[in-house]
């Protein structure tokens, strides 16, 4: 409604304009039923503040004893409620007849519309994995959400207050789209000291996740109907992202040396793009091995495509040596190395960086510049003063030393489910997956429903595309040793009774 959000004290945020319509009913007729139908659809919560009769006559252009008579009405009906000195406040619950009855109403042509609207076939796709509309908790055992009860948030608190009381209009106007040149630096300077990249701080395009990396390349490097390989099992988001950017998304299989490239040739030699997770594949974990790097680059130089490699967690790793990224091995500029500080910090940060060839550099920037402008300047000063000033080294070593305790512990405990559960490497990253055991045929989806239902989630690896053999995958590193024993005990309890009901073992 024009002018009426902004009066302080008022949370009265609803349109009651177009009193031009309903003509024949009076103008308090009209203001009296477009407050009380945004009351019952639940626009106006209960108890919600309501601007004075001064102030709506003033906005709706009607003389003030107008609006008192709508709110008298209000007032008499049961929607409104009076306060002496306080002013006017939507009831605390509805009359009855506007309960249920209106709300199961509402449901019902919600529901029609919805199923009345036309959609794009790009849209009808992504349905398949849809959107989140709660916020995802690091409880056992939730796979790639870092426990937040280790994030340093006084050191945090302190650079956003220093940050946004600095001078100048560096945070408060327009940035540049490829991000703040402070944070560029610093991400380029801690992705070759810890990753082995080789890039200059120009290559760097801040983003706001590994999904919008994913699209903007998409978008950049490939036209409608093109091809690109995914892993399967995979990560879904960036194979929706894929289609979102209009490429046809092509399955090729993973096994224990990461992703077949030889399969990969069979089934779409032509493909524009490859998405992998070489450090650690997501979800199996498997460590692309040094022959298939170097194919999968052959490949991309035969023809003319690009790789998009997801260093999700490359930052954790526990045993043997180093891995060096895939993009450090690139001499042809054929991979785009994308990192996330979403997973290693916070996951509401929303920050995340795509390291691009030298020639791409203009077009990434464009496509960024065309999807959102740019990611948020304050939280990229305080990120990148986070990093320059050693906080970012010392919170990596210090959940280092905490991930590894913890997953050394669930491994241990997780030894009371190794006849049903075949584990997989773990030797990096926040997660585990296994396999259930050959000769067992036990409804992943089924045992990950009973596991939410006891507050325990694990996902299922049929979620990722897994076909061949169901399984779970545990996220280890929010988890305390208490946390671990009783959740594998859900855990355990869950398989047994799914196999219980039918959809266990076969004989």
């Amino acid at each position: 409604m024009r002018g009426m959000a902004k009066h302080a004290g008022s949370v009265f945020s609803v349109d009651v304009t177009g009193l031009e319509t309903g003509q024949g009913q009076p103008a308090y007729a009209r203001i009296c039923e477009r407050i009380r139908s945004a009351i019952v659809s639940g626009a106006l919560a209960p108890n919600a503040r309501l601007p004075s009769s001064r102030v709506l006559a003033q906005d709706l252009g009607v003389a003030r004893n107008t609006v008192d008579w709508a709110l008298g009405q209000l007032v008499a009906d049961g929607y409104i409620v009076r306060r002496r000195g306080a002013g006017s406040f939507v009831a605390a619950s509805l009359p009855e007849r506007d309960t249920r009855p209106l709300a199961a109403k509402r449901s019902t042509q919600a529901a029609a519309v919805e199923d009345e609207r036309r959609l794009s076939r790009r849209a009808t796709a992504l349905r398949s994995y849809p959107g989140h509309y709660q916020p995802a908790s690091a409880i056992p055992f939730t796979p790639s959400l870092p426990p937040i009860d280790l994030f340093p948030r006084a050191v945090w608190n302190r650079l956003l207050q220093r940050e946004a009381a600095q001078a100048g209009t560096a945070y408060w106007a327009y940035g540049a789209s490829n991000g703040l040149p402070a944070l560029r630096e610093a991400i380029a300077a801690h992705a070759s000291a810890m990753r082995a990249t080789r890039c200059s701080p120009e290559q760097v395009i801040v983003v706001t996740s590994t999904q919008q990396a994913v699209e903007l390349a998409g978008k950049v490097l490939a036209d409608t109907d093109d091809l690109a390989w995914a892993e399967t099992p995979g990560y879904q988001p960036v194979q929706h992202c894929l289609r979102a950017a209009g490429l046809q998304v092509v399955p090729v299989p993973v096994d224990e040396q990461g992703l077949d490239v030889a399969a990969g040739r069979r089934l779409a030699p032509d493909a524009r793009l490859a998405y992998v997770t070489p450090a650690h594949q997501y979800p199996m974990g498997y460590e692309m091995s040094m022959e298939r790097r170097q194919a999968l680059l052959d490949w991309t130089r035969q023809h003319d495509a690009y790789v998009i490699e997801d260093d999700y967690d490359g930052d954790y790793r526990y045993e043997g040596r180093p891995i060096a990224s895939l993009q450090g091995m690139d001499d042809g500029g054929r991979v785009i190395y994308v990192g996330s500080f979403n997973k290693i910090l916070f996951p509401a940060l929303r920050i995340a960086y795509a390291i691009v060839p030298e020639p791409l550099i203009a077009a990434f920037v464009d496509a960024k510049h065309v999807a959102d402008g740019h990611t948020a300047l304050l939280m990229q000063g305080v990120l990148a003063a986070f990093i320059q000033e050693g906080h970012l080294a010392r919170h990596l070593r210090k959940t280092r030393t905490i991930y590894d305790e913890r997953r050394l512990d669930f491994l241990e405990q997780a030894r009371a489910l190794t006849e049903v559960l075949a584990f997989g490497p773990a030797t990096a990253g926040m997660h585990v997956a296994a396999l259930f055991k050959q000769g067992l045929a036990i409804d992943d989806r089924a045992v990950a429903a009973e596991c939410a239902r006891a507050g325990v989630v694990v996902h299922p690896l049929s979620k990722y595309g897994a076909s061949e053999r169901g399984g779970l995958v545990f996220g280890f590193a929010g988890a305390s040793r208490a946390a671990t024993r009783s959740g594998l005990e859900i855990v355990g309890q869950a398989i047994a009774a799914v196999r219980s009901m039918g959809a266990g073992s076969s004989p």
